[in-house]
This record gives structure tokens, sequence and C-alpha cells, in this order.
């Protein structure tokens, strides 16, 4: 089975810390034996076709370097306004066109397929705009012998707030063969979106994909990349305070840094952030002027993480929304306790004062509270175990996708 992977940006290598997560989820479906290609808008830094851990990316040129040097750096959202908003006309243009052309390669075989279903190509786009447009107007080119995929992360529906977004979103879901949302409030969104009648939530082994009966839905998140995680160990007892994502104002840093002024000094825990961002000057501002402690790590290779993880004594999550959250499940699966924002997966983790806790977003009170509560429980909080975890394996990951390809590729 061919998949042709659209994105709106891919790591140019195993090393690269934007998206890691895509890296992992292409890898897993290669390994499952999926014939994977990747089509995604250009980076001023890598070649348009190459490797990267083994698999083929195609970058298409669409604007400008600068317009697309930020697209590639996971602000499309914010360069898609104004005037600026014309360059996503030639690049859906040409990512559909690109991802067609893919699709329509003569795929190799994928284990447990039969021969008709082999020969059949997945688009499968992440985020609906986009890419999810993209994958739905590719496979309308490419033939009847391609299906779509939309995959919903989160950012793209929290954009989706007017009614000009509402009523394109709609569109592209109920054209794919497929919706594929990273959590359970996600597929919610979905299906109201859809305008499907309240209380029902579809069986995805029960109804097949196609325009006439909708869409199948079903909840996949994405892999955790627990080979660059190494063993879980016991957390140091005068470890720091880890926090880890991109610096912007949905990962609630701001909050984080609050929450930490809000405590007595002499019980301030050192505070480590890890990661980059437009924010980073306004949160380094910020620590100065609350009198918090705060080291501004940068960003780190996707193989480096798990070290911040190791030197941790708890990992907090601030953020003010999350798709899913990768870095809960990746502090979990690390054996580090989590305070997190409930937000996304994490009330489907955290099990509140066992393997972490939770508060609601927004709170630097509630934060502050639930920081110091973790703090004096000691390093020795127990970790989740592995079952939480289970099914966000790349094993798992893969066969998951596989199995929704295999009943929406056409027979």
């Amino acid at each position: 089975m061919r998949v042709v992977l659209v994105a709106p940006g891919f790591p140019t290598s195993l090393d690269d810390h934007h998206k890691p997560f895509l890296a992992d989820h292409a890898r897993a479906l290669a390994a499952a034996g999926a014939d994977v290609t990747v089509v995604c808008p250009a980076h001023p830094d890598a070649p348009r076709r190459a490797e990267v851990g083994g698999i083929e990316v195609h970058r298409v040129r669409f604007a400008p370097a600068g317009v697309e040097a930020r697209v590639a750096l996971g602000e499309s959202y914010r360069v898609f306004s104004g005037l600026s908003a014309l360059w996503v006309i030639p690049m859906i243009a040409r990512l559909t066109l690109a991802a067609a052309r893919q699709a329509r390669s003569r795929p190799q075989r994928t284990p447990g397929l039969a021969a008709s279903a082999g020969d059949a190509a997945v688009i499968h786009g992440h985020w609906w705009f986009p890419c999810g447009l993209v994958a739905v107007a590719a496979a309308a080119a490419a033939g009847r012998r391609a299906t779509s995929v939309v995959h919903v992360h989160g950012s793209d529906a929290a954009v989706t707030t007017n009614a000009v977004h509402r009523w394109l979103a709609r569109r592209v879901l109920r054209r794919a063969n497929a919706v594929v949302t990273v959590s359970e409030d996600l597929q919610d969104w979905a299906i109201s979106l859809m305008r499907r009648p309240r209380g029902r939530r579809p069986q995805p082994t029960a109804e097949l994909a196609g325009r006439r009966s909708g869409p199948l839905l079903q909840v996949v998140s994405m892999p955790v990349g627990s080979d660059r995680l190494g063993a879980p160990t016991p957390a140091p007892a005068d470890g720091p305070v880890v926090g880890v994502g991109r610096l912007m104002a949905e990962k609630g840093f701001d909050v984080l840094i609050e929450a930490v002024a809000l405590m007595p000094a002499q019980e301030r825990p050192e505070l480590v952030i890890v990661g980059d961002g437009p924010d980073r000057a306004l949160l380094e501002a910020l620590a100065l002027r609350r009198g918090v402690s705060a080291t501004f790590a940068g960003a780190v290779a996707p193989s480096e993480i798990g070290d911040w993880y190791r030197r941790a004594r708890l990992v907090c999550v601030p953020s003010r929304r999350e798709g899913f959250g990768m870095v809960v499940a990746e502090a979990l699966a690390a054996g580090r306790p989590v305070v997190a924002s409930a937000v996304g997966a994490a009330p489907a983790f955290i099990i509140d004062g066992t393997n972490g806790r939770l508060v609601p977003p927004d709170d630097a009170a509630a934060l502050s509270d639930a920081l110091t509560a973790a703090l004096q429980s000691g390093p020795d909080m127990p970790d989740p175990g592995a079952d939480p975890l289970a099914a966000f394996n790349p094993q798992a990951h893969a066969a998951a996708l596989l199995e929704i390809y295999r009943q929406i590729v056409p027979q």
C-alpha cells in the first residue's frame, strides 16, 4: 500500500526538533510494511527531495524563502493572515499536484492486505487545513484507487472560529474517507462540526467510509518516541521542575512562571524551560520581573529530550489547550510525575495524586498549589506503569492506522 503523508512541515533530520512526532509516525508506518512518502512545503535548509530516517520526503516550493521558512517552523496560522494569505493558494495547488503524483506511483505490497487493496494509495493529511484539504483534493485527482484520511491535531480546530472556517472544515471532513483525531474531545468536535445526531459516536469497525455513509471516524494519537526516552529512572530529589514545549501563548509557560512566583521565596523550585519560540523574550522578561529564577535551555534535538526528563524532579505542562499533549505522555513514559492542565489527553493519563496532578488551564493559583503539593510528596511518586501509554507506542500506532486504511481502501 502506498501511503502519502501530507504535512505542513517535516523534520529535516532525526535531530530536528520541529515536529519529531511526524517522523516517528512515518517511520512506524514504514516499519509496519507501508510504502511511505512525505509531501510537505519547502524548507530553506533542506533539499527538495531527500531521505529522513529512511523516509522519502518531497518538499514543494510555493512562495519566497522567507514565507516558506516561517511555515516550515510551524507558524502557518500566523503567516496566512492579511495579504500573506494569498500564498496559501499556490501552496495548496502545488501540494495537491505533488501528492496526487505520488499516489499514482505504483505502491509496494503491504503485509496483510489483499492484492487489490495492496495496489491502492492512501493520502493522509495532517491538520484539516491546509493538508487535510490537500489530501481530499489529491485523492480525487489521483483516481478511484486513492482514498483520503484527515488527521485533526487541535490547533486546526482552535482556529476554526468563524462561519467561513467552519463551512470549509465541514466540507473537508465530510469528503474524507476517514477522519482521525488525536483525542476523544477532538473527535467530538469533528462530529459536532459535521452535524451528526447528538449522542451518536460512530463505531469505526461498523461504519465503512464513503460519501454516502460519511467518513470513518477514529481516535489515533501520535506515537510516543520511547526509543529516544530511554528506560524510566528514579526522579532526583534535587532536580528542577522542567517544562518542555514551543514558547508560545498556548503552551502557558507564562502561567507556570506566575505560579512559581506565588510560592514563598524559600520554597520555589529551580525552573528549567526546554524549547524555543516567538515568546522567548517575553517569558524571560516576565521571569525577571516576577523574581523567578528560570533557565531557558532553548531547543534541543529529539535524541536529547530524554536527558532533560531524567534531570527533572517533576515535569509541568501548563498548556492553555492541547490536542493530545505529547509532553505529558513522554514524561510519564520516562517515569516522571506530571503536573498539567486538564486539557487534551492529560486527564486520560494522569491519575490525580498518584502519577501527577491536574489543574484547570490558565489558573496560576491552582497550578502553584499543585506544584507545591507534588514537590512536598517527594520524588518517589509512583510512575503510571505501561498500561496508560501502551496504545501510544509506534507499533500500536501503526497497527491502528493500517486497520483504518484496510477499511477505506477499495477492495
